[in-house]
């Protein structure tokens, strides 16, 4: 299987005609550092951030020898989905796998895009892009001005109720999930998956057996 990279939006996979180079994936956890009376420094890990993808891509406008097959010769395709997702502060789903080791699957927000067009290439754009990771809340916050931070406080909406059974709930894929596993896990009944799949064919496409790692699904009631 060759290397291909696709972003999928509204339920219409967008596939790069022109490979990058290289994707950077960045994960990093959030460390808070103390220091011991008399000792060194202690870090204690408080939660995991957000994945950042970076990477650089062509835009060839005219069709050229070394372009994807099913990819498209038209800059604007590409630019104006993204630019819209980004204008509705809509995710997409980035999809990249090498067929080698196991596909990356990630729903993200395109957090920035910059083009770039070259003198003697008209029409070709270049794009540098940054996505992050999108998690979608479960919860009301508010945000609290302290004198050396500002820190998220979670409302204890759901007090007094059973969280298995409040709206809103989302679900990450992890290795050896189906859909019948989770609607089993949520609904106590696989044959429920249907629900879960139409709640979420934008993510997963036309075929509800193939899901991914990192997938994030929104659990109907």
């Amino acid at each position: 299987m060759a290397y291909s990279v696709y972003i999928r939006y509204n339920g219409i996979r967008y596939k790069l005609p022109v490979n990058p180079e290289e994707i950077t994936k960045s994960q990093k956890i959030n460390l808070e550092k103390y220091q011991i009376l008399g000792g060194s420094q202690v870090s204690i890990p408080t939660y995991k951030e957000l994945a950042e993808y970076k990477f650089d891509c062509e835009l060839p406008f005219r069709e050229q020898h070394y372009m994807e097959p099913g990819s498209r010769a038209d800059p604007d395709y590409y630019i104006n989905m993204l630019k819209k997702a980004q204008s509705e502060l809509t995710p997409v789903q980035l999809i990249y796998s090498n067929g080698e080791t196991d596909d990356e699957s990630a729903r993200v927000l395109v957090e920035s895009m910059e083009i770039t067009e070259k003198a003697g290439e008209e029409g070709d754009k270049y794009l540098s892009l940054s996505f992050l990771e999108y998690k979608a809340p479960t919860k009301k916050y508010m945000t609290v001005s302290t004198a050396s931070q500002t820190a998220a406080l979670q409302e204890d909406v759901n007090k007094d109720t059973n969280p298995a059974a409040t709206a809103n709930k989302t679900y990450t894929v992890v290795s050896g999930d189906s859909l019948w596993k989770i609607a089993k896990q949520f609904y106590g009944n696989g044959a429920q998956y249907t629900k879960i799949y139409d709640a979420n064919r934008d993510i997963i496409g036309g075929n509800p057996n193939l899901i991914y790692p990192g997938q994030v699904f929104n659990i109907p009631d």
